[in-house]
């Protein structure tokens, strides 16, 4: 039994081989466990039994308020997915017994790959690069074609009002935290109340679509072998998945040899084979928008963590996301 350095107060592992053995799992096999890795909200594990690699996820070593549903909720998504043309870790079970490791988590299969960041791993060169940027536009495109309603996913999220919902969402969200004040904020809000989609086609969408979400295979051309981190996703306006993923993905290529935002945009068109609106402004300030409280959240938390100073920087990050929305609208 190997356990890799394992804060046992976030796996016991005998425990764990217990409930692996209650479902049969490579029974009274020799486990090896380690650390992957460990964000703000989830922390995960190799888990390699016998034969079988897995993942295990489960809430940080500090959870998140209603943490135990979201393994549950994230769980019920992969779920789903499973048998699906969606690259993704296949699941293998949910334990919600308390009594194994103190929370709900789950087991899925361990999936071979390297995230797509700039600048590419060896055997990549810059002749690749295209193949690896149209590949994760694939991917994207894949899962927003997904039928969400034939599956167990039918009655989850809330697409109708999902725009409708936003502002008073995340200024809501924003206002929460009493902390400072955001210059050109009401200017972003009101745009943004005043410009909703007219309609869109809902979508599975994964809420938070980049190149760090993202595994590819290890050499040329680089399809992606799974979407990761599913914690943000719900049905709702692919659009806004697709924006996301141009903003962050645009900042990250910005060197010779990627292709544009327009011609991302163009294949994700032909892979969805369908029509996008003219002007994606709207989705360009919203997805910013949303960026800017999500970081403007953490930077008001550091300020009262002693153990986090780290965290300050992302104040920054939360006016920059701000002043992207804003260069939007001056550019319109």
């Amino acid at each position: 039994m190997t356990e890799g350095h394992v804060d046992p107060e976030l796996v016991d592992v005998e425990r764990l081989c217990v409930w692996l053995d209650g479902l049969g799992l490579e029974v009274g096999m020799p486990i090896e466990v380690a650390p992957l890795t460990s964000g703000r909200s989830n922390a995960m594990f190799t888990v390699h039994r016998g034969s079988s690699r897995w993942v295990l996820r489960r809430p940080a070593a500090v959870a998140i308020e209603r943490a135990d549903e979201g393994m549950r909720r994230e769980f019920r998504i992969l779920d789903a997915l499973n048998g699906s043309n969606v690259p993704h870790p296949e699941t293998v079970a949910l334990c919600e017994d308390h009594g194994v490791l103190g929370c709900t988590f789950f087991l899925m299969q361990q999936v071979d790959g390297v995230n797509p960041a700039p600048p590419l791993p060896d055997p990549f060169t810059a002749g690749d690069q295209p193949s690896v940027a149209f590949a994760m536009v694939d991917a994207l495109a894949a899962l927003h074609d997904f039928d969400w309603r034939q599956s167990s996913l039918s009655d989850f999220g809330k697409p109708d009002g999902f725009h409708e919902r936003q502002v008073e969402r995340w200024t809501s969200q924003l206002a929460s935290y009493n902390g400072r004040e955001l210059p050109g904020l009401d200017r972003v809000t009101a745009f943004l109340s005043q410009n909703l989609p007219v309609s869109f086609e809902p979508s599975l969408m994964h809420g938070d679509f980049h190149m760090f979400n993202a595994l590819i295979a290890a050499a040329p051309p680089g399809k992606v072998t799974a979407i990761i981190d599913w914690e943000t996703a719900t049905i709702g306006d692919p659009l806004l998945d697709l924006i996301g993923f141009c903003e962050i993905w645009g900042k990250a290529t910005s060197g010779p040899g990627w292709p544009r935002r327009s011609e991302l945009i163009a294949r994700y068109r032909e892979q969805r084979d369908l029509e996008l609106p003219s002007d994606l402004s709207y989705y360009e300030v919203l997805y910013n928008f949303r960026m800017a409280v999500l970081l403007e959240g953490i930077y008001q938390r550091s300020l009262h963590d002693a153990t986090r100073p780290d965290l300050v920087d992302v104040g920054d990050g939360a006016m920059g996301f701000l002043q992207r929305a804003l260069e939007v609208l001056d550019q319109r």
